[in-house]
């Protein structure tokens, strides 16, 4: 910010002293002929004194006339070249800024102070699960046998991508609630990701078992579009994309599906260039 507040006024100043003339301040040629003129007056008056009224009275005329007339200055300066070396500098100035060590330093904090930020949001959301985590548990030591309570603590290990605890709730909630295809798509889930985005065999028969009972369950078909988004098979995964949006369920995360279907046309549009 100081360097800034230099440069401006640097500038500003710049523009000032170029812009006024500086023959209003020194009148180099009336002082030369004004010290001549005494000079001759007095080397005059000292030899020849008989001529001294006469050289008086010429002194006074000239002095008179001088004062009549003003001649022009011997340097001359437009107020457009005054601009234009104005711009130079401020063009100069800038350009030696950004070659500064300051300037990278400069970006190099700003990114800095973007990745903290978002270090901060996930901490925080971090917390908000912990503290979720907590209550759901503290639900579950009351009623053990709640099957939407083991979901949902499956759902919150998942999060933390603790697959184990998961895939135990998910198991749970299967066991107390049955085969209900969100469960099963919850569980495959666990075991692509538990498996390096991979989709095992066990993984597989979960999704058949869930989208032969909903064949818009969310899960099953989040974990087909991501499964064919990883094998590059982007009009797959689109197509997927697509009809989970079309499904209009609340559960649908539609920023992050529209966000993922940008970038794989985006990856389409270059494999086909």
């Amino acid at each position: 910010m100081l360097f800034w507040f230099v440069l401006v006024l640097f500038s500003l100043l710049t523009v000032i002293l170029l812009c006024v003339p500086m023959s209003k301040f020194i009148d180099w040629q009336k002082n030369h002929r004004q010290q001549t003129n005494i000079a001759l007056y007095q080397a005059q008056q000292t030899q020849h004194t008989e001529l001294a009224n006469e050289m008086a009275q010429r002194l006074l005329q000239d002095e008179q006339y001088n004062a009549q007339y003003r001649p022009l200055s011997a340097v001359r300066f437009r107020p457009i070249f005054a601009c234009l070396l104005a711009l130079l500098v401020l063009v100069a100035s800038f350009a030696y800024y950004f070659t500064l060590p300051r300037y990278q330093q400069a970006q190099q904090g700003q990114q800095a102070n973007r990745q903290q930020h978002a270090t901060l949001a996930q901490s925080n959301s971090q917390q908000k699960n912990d503290i979720h985590l907590i209550n759901v548990q503290n639900r579950l030591r009351q009623d053990p046998n709640n099957g939407e309570t083991w979901y949902q603590l499956g759902q919150l290990y998942l999060f933390n991508n603790e697959f184990a605890n998961a895939f135990e709730s998910f198991r749970r909630a299967k066991i107390l609630l049955g085969d209900k295809p969100y469960i099963l798509g919850a569980m495959a889930t666990v075991l692509y990701y538990q498996a390096g985005q991979k989709m095992t065999v066990q993984s597989q028969q979960f999704v058949q078992q869930a989208l032969a009972q909903d064949p818009l369950d969310t899960a099953s078909l989040s974990l087909l579009a991501s499964e064919a988004f990883l094998n590059a098979d982007y009009a797959q995964a689109l197509t997927i994309w697509q009809q989970i949006l079309d499904s209009g369920r609340s559960t649908v995360e539609r920023r992050s599906i529209i966000q993922s279907m940008q970038m794989a046309e985006g990856l389409q549009r270059a494999t086909q260039q």
